[in-house]
């Protein structure tokens, strides 16, 4: 092999030895980098699987809510009666139906408030010179808008510390506390001693497996009368509805009643609630037989389920 030839080889194997190198290179570089990728890909596939199941659990809760009204206001068909049980009433002296003869007694409550909508609630309803009634949620950041609630001349009432069915209804120990714990709350940033309360889904709600009647007992020691409602917007229905349904579902509802217990929610995701009630506002306001009023010592309760007597 002459001198030319072992040039030529020389450098052909140059570049072979060149080409394993980079070979080897970008196979190091791939082993090295591969671990890295997969780690984002399982970071990111783990975010994205936690992001949809919080959604999933998120909807699960509002599902549990909302069946949980459905079964409080088909039981309310069933079990509403003419002249409820009148152990849990509160002295009158003069009731509203006395006092409102010859008029329709609209009594709008909003549950699971106060919420970033409270205020413009509030507005709304001081624009057209109606009191309602807030069963009210204990929450931190609305000091404010209790006091308005109060001193707007509206009704505040309880409807449950942190509104978790299985701790209210856990047993009679979880219900006291709870009662107890949003009474306190509420006479602490008010100053005012609650009168009224409702029950987290209704008093028909089917999650307290225990003897309703040691609730009911518990409430009147406490000088608390509950109230449920006989008229519902179904503005919780998951998914939200429409403020001209919200609106529908309310005026069909109160025809024909001459007390009608209207159940509304004051919450983050329901600004639609404050828009059917321009629209039901507007609706009633040329008749002169309707009058809008607070809860009071006065209002004859709604109540799905009474006290059950040893007779009974």
């Amino acid at each position: 092999m002459d001198s030319n030839d072992n040039l030529q080889y020389n450098e052909f194997r140059k570049k072979r030895v060149k080409i394993f190198k980079r070979l080897i290179l970008l196979a190091v570089g791939f082993f090295i980098a591969l671990p890295n990728v997969l780690c984002v890909l399982i970071i990111f596939t783990m975010h994205k699987t936690n992001s949809s199941i919080n959604s999933l659990t998120n909807e699960l809760n509002l599902l549990k809510v909302t069946e949980t009204q459905k079964v409080a206001f088909e039981e309310t068909k069933a079990e509403q009666v003419d002249n409820p049980a009148k152990e849990n009433f509160v002295f009158k002296v003069s009731s509203d139906a006395e006092e409102y003869e010859g008029y329709q007694r609209v009594y709008l409550t909003f549950d699971d408030g106060p919420s970033r909508y409270t205020d413009e609630l509030l507005d709304l309803l001081e624009e057209y010179n109606v009191k309602a009634t807030f069963f009210v949620l204990a929450q931190e950041g609305y000091d404010d808008e209790y006091r308005r609630i109060v001193n707007d001349g509206h009704t505040l009432a309880l409807h449950s510390y942190k509104h978790v069915y299985s701790d209210v209804y856990s047993d009679l120990d979880g219900f006291e506390n709870d009662v107890n714990q949003v009474y306190d709350f509420i006479k602490e940033k008010t100053g005012v001693a609650p009168l009224f309360y409702r029950f987290p889904g209704g008093s028909s709600n089917t999650i307290y497996k225990g003897d309703k009647n040691e609730l009911f007992d518990f409430l009147n020691d406490k000088n608390l009368v509950y109230y449920d409602w006989n008229v519902t917007s179904n503005d919780a229905t998951y998914g939200g509805l429409a403020k001209g349904q919200i609106a529908n579902n309310v005026l069909k509802g109160i025809e024909g009643k001459d007390e009608a217990v209207v159940l509304m929610h004051d919450a983050n995701d329901k600004h639609s609630t404050i828009e059917a009630l321009e629209i039901i506002f507007e609706s009633l306001q040329t008749r002169d037989d309707v009058v809008f009023l607070p809860i009071t010592e006065n209002t004859e309760p709604v109540q799905h389920v009474t006290k059950k007597t040893e007779e009974e």
